[in-house]
């Protein structure tokens, strides 16, 4: 029991760690700011690490003036077209830098899934555990004291001292483990929230909306990649369409105008805009 009680604390301790050490994760919380001071919100924060973070991540749901666009949903946007950016190739792979650029902001589910571990455990429950094991080793403690009353029974005792021992050994290790792990998430709350931290009555709660951002995060990844798919159909279709001949052009043909002059001047301006 003890060896579990200790993973779970090493579980925060990891979480902490993977958290404050998300560069993804910061980069994506100022792509938020950054779209919010466009949007006229009121984000005017130089830092996403010097504001109350649940506040924060709640902006990353409010809608624009379209009705439909997030702050979330720009500041995907952004760093995609980032990721594209970056790149010295050809134009004409656009389209993959921007799939890369959204599996690169995507990949934050899986960076993060040490906290998103850590948001489901019960730290309650898991101090409960501990002090149920002291209690025990308490009961165990008084009946060994009784030893001196007892004339037989000197191998059981015996091996109720060794695991008394052991037991003893483990819980200190479990509440040295509980306050390490305590004193890292107070750290990341302070980090986040900045002085608002004293006011948190529940710090570990930082992992839960940190989980719930990525959940959001995912799915606007998936309705931003839609998107992408959606309007590339809709580019081909209409330059499909686009170098078919009409009627009109080929009646003209028939009549001895010049349709190819005309006819590629038009595929010319596609072939910009797309």
């Amino acid at each position: 029991m003890s060896r579990l009680m200790r993973s779970r604390m090493h579980s925060y301790m990891a979480a902490c760690d993977d958290l404050k050490g998300s560069r993804l994760f910061l980069r994506i919380l100022e792509a938020v700011l950054r779209a919010g001071n466009r949007m006229n919100i009121n984000t005017n924060w130089s830092e996403p690490k010097a504001s109350k973070l649940d506040t924060l991540l709640k902006l990353a749901d409010v809608k624009g003036a379209d009705g439909k666009t997030t702050l979330l949903h720009s500041a995907v946007q952004e760093i995609a077209r980032s990721e594209d950016e970056k790149s010295d190739e050809i134009a004409e792979n656009h389209i993959q830098f921007r799939k890369h650029g959204l599996k690169v902001v995507s990949g934050l589910s899986s960076e993060l899934g040490s906290v998103k571990k850590a948001a489901t455990m019960d730290f309650d429950v898991l101090h409960g555990y501990v002090s149920k094991l002291e209690t025990g080793v308490g009961k165990i403690t008084s009946v060994i004291l009784l030893q001196n009353q007892c004339r037989k029974g000197e191998r059981f005792f015996a091996v109720m001292r060794g695991f008394l021992k052991e037991a003893e050994q483990g819980i200190r290790q479990v509440r040295g483990d509980e306050r390490k792990a305590m004193e890292r998430v107070n750290e990341i709350t302070g980090y986040f929230h900045g002085n608002a931290a004293k006011e948190e009555a529940h710090p570990l709660r930082i992992f839960m909306v940190a989980r719930d951002f990525v959940a959001i995060l995912d799915r606007v990844c998936r309705e931003v990649s839609q998107q992408d798919r959606a309007f590339v159909g809709s580019a081909r279709s209409f330059r499909a369409s686009a170098t078919t001949p009409s009627p009109l052009l080929s009646m003209h043909g028939q009549h001895g105008g010049d349709g190819n002059s005309d006819e590629a001047t038009l595929l010319g301006v596609l072939d910009a805009h797309f």
